[in-house]
Order: C-alpha cells, then sequence, then structure tokens
C-alpha cells in the first residue's frame, strides 16, 4: 500500500470546512493553510496576494480528486494499518509459542529416555 500523507491539523480543517461549505468556492481566502492545499493539489485556486496581505492569498475556484478523497483515503490508510498491526501481533504470538515448544523440545527428550 502506498504511503499516505497526512496533512497537519490547520489544512486538514480547512479542507474539511471548504468541502462542507460548496458557497466557499469563488471566495478570497488568505493563509498559510490554503496556499499548503493549493500548492499541493488538494484545491485549485488562482492566487490574489496583494502588497498589503500579510499572508497568500488565493481565489478558490473548485476541488481537486486528491482534495474530495483526502478523508476517505486517510480513513482507509488507518483501518489498513490497524489490520496490519494486529496482523504482526498475531505473528509475534505465533512466533512465540513456536519458540517454547522448540526450547522444550530437548527437554520432552530427556522425559522419554
Amino acid at each position: 500500500m502506498e504511503e499516505f500523507v497526512f496533512l497537519d491539523e490547520e489544512s486538514e480543517k480547512l479542507l474539511e470546512k471548504i468541502l462542507q461549505h460548496n458557497d466557499m468556492i469563488n471566495t478570497k481566502i488568505s493563509g498559510l493553510a490554503i496556499d499548503f492545499l493549493v500548492t499541493n493539489g488538494y484545491l485549485k485556486g488562482v492566487e490574489a496576494t496583494t502588497l498589503s496581505d500579510k499572508e497568500p492569498s488565493y481565489f478558490l475556484t473548485g476541488y481537486t480528486q486528491k482534495g474530495k478523497t483526502y478523508f476517505e483515503l486517510k480513513k482507509r490508510y488507518e483501518k489498513e494499518k490497524r489490520r496490519i498491526s494486529r496482523r504482526e501481533w498475531l505473528i509475534g504470538i505465533f512466533c512465540t509459542i513456536i519458540g517454547a515448544i522448540i526450547g522444550l523440545i530437548p527437554t520432552i527428550i530427556q522425559l522419554f529416555t
């Protein structure tokens, strides 16, 4: 499974807010989070930073597939990660039991001889 890239908390909250509110399309949004989301392909936007702006500004024009599916992929990745973790635990327990049985073989042989 391809490594999933998590967004920082601020960017994730902004993406979730934008995806939930369709009225945010065609609005100007400022901040480092929107800059990150647009430059990394989660949202479509046109740069609208002026000299008076202290932070990058973008005129939000739409979503990308990457942005729309972020939360679904995040949930799927976390589920897969938990499944792999459980499998590793089961393998570890099984190997411990096998190792204990192998360690007891000399004792069992001495009992029968």
